[in-house]
C-alpha cells in the first residue's frame, strides 16, 4: 500500500507550526490539510475522510480532547495523535481515553513526528 493518498488532517491554531508540519508530511507522500479550530475540523471531517488527525488540545472554541471524543462517536476507528505544549499525566489519560494512539509534546521534533505518523498509519 503506497503511503501516497494517505490523508491527514492537522487542527492547530498556531499558524507557524501548522505550516511547518504541513511541509513535512507532505514531503513524506502524504495528503495534508489544516484546519485553525475545531469548528473549521469538524466542517472538513463532514466533507472529507482522514487516515490520521493529529490535533492540538488547547484551541479556541472547543478543545482537541472534545473534538476527537464527539467525532470518534460517528467513527469510532478513526485514528487520532495529540499534540500539546502542557504534558502531564491528566493530559496523557484524557488523551488515551478519546482514543488517541499517541501524544506529542511540543515543541515538535521533525523526525519525531515522521516516526509517529508512520507508527499510527501503521507503517
Amino acid at each position: 500500500m503506497s503511503i501516497m493518498n494517505e490523508k491527514i488532517l492537522i487542527v492547530e491554531d498556531e499558524d507557524t507550526l501548522c505550516e511547518s508540519l504541513q511541509r513535512v508530511l507532505r514531503r513524506e507522500g502524504y495528503e495534508v490539510d489544516i484546519a485553525d479550530s475545531a469548528e473549521t475540523a469538524v466542517r472538513l471531517l463532514e466533507q472529507y475522510s482522514y487516515d490520521l488527525i493529529i490535533t492540538d488540545i488547547i484551541l479556541p472554541g472547543i478543545s482537541g480532547i472534545e473534538l476527537i471524543a464527539r467525532y470518534r462517536e460517528q467513527k469510532p476507528g478513526q485514528k487520532v495523535v495529540i499534540m500539546t505544549a502542557y504534558a502531564s499525566l491528566e493530559t496523557a489519560v484524557e488523551a488515551l481515553k478519546v482514543g488517541a494512539l499517541d501524544f506529542i509534546v511540543k515543541p515538535v521534533i521533525h523526525d519525531e513526528i515522521k516516526r509517529i505518523v508512520k507508527k499510527a498509519l501503521g507503517h
